[in-house]
């Protein structure tokens, strides 16, 4: 649980979470200490408890800003993307580049990914409800589509997320990704 008030700054608590997510990075979740955060961010452990009750408060907060922006990105690419096909492949990119750039940056990537996953399991849920509507609603665009919208938004989400699930680099994660897009926009077309 997040302890900080509303009369703190906002960039020292960006600060912070942005240090954790370093030591997260470069450790892992699971050898990261409160010590460590606490340390790379230049706080005190008792500092660093009046801000968060646990690590894993630290990391629900990291990736509710993470999800923030994710939000904004994927908003932007819908905005920005051009054709459907186009907004398609931007949105999914831009709804999993926090995939792509843990993958990246840290051999702790996976663990990383796959402790949002439990930790953030309700943010998640919610994320993924407001993308599949978004995707659904790009999929109607299309004309004649052999099946319900939502369901091959649906299809669309686990096929991604089974491409990820298997990813050991942001190249390879981001070139599947693209592959899948270009099938299932093809298939689409031909309806």
């Amino acid at each position: 649980m997040m302890k900080t008030t509303q009369s703190e700054s906002a960039p020292a608590v960006e600060a912070l979470l942005d240090a954790a997510l370093e030591q997260f990075g470069t450790h892992g979740f699971a050898k990261t200490t409160m010590t460590d955060i606490a340390r790379a961010s230049g706080l005190s452990r008792t500092a660093l408890y009046n801000h968060f009750a646990a690590k894993e408060d630290v990391f629900r907060a990291i990736s509710s800003r993470l999800n923030a922006k994710v939000y904004e990105a994927v908003h932007r690419a819908l905005r920005d993307g051009g054709d459907r096909d186009a907004q398609m492949l931007a949105m999914l990119h831009a709804r999993v580049s926090w995939v792509y750039e843990l993958l990246h940056v840290s051999q702790f990537g996976r663990e990383l990914i796959d402790e949002k996953n439990k930790i953030c399991g309700g943010q998640v849920l919610a994320a993924n409800d407001q993308f599949s509507k978004l995707l659904t609603d790009i999929i109607e665009g299309y004309p004649n589509p052999a099946f319900d919208a939502a369901t091959l938004a649906a299809v669309l989400i686990q096929s991604v997320n089974g491409v990820l699930e298997n990813a050991v680099s942001r190249e390879a994660a981001q070139r599947d990704v693209e592959t899948l897009v270009r099938v299932f926009c093809r298939g689409l077309h031909s309806g």
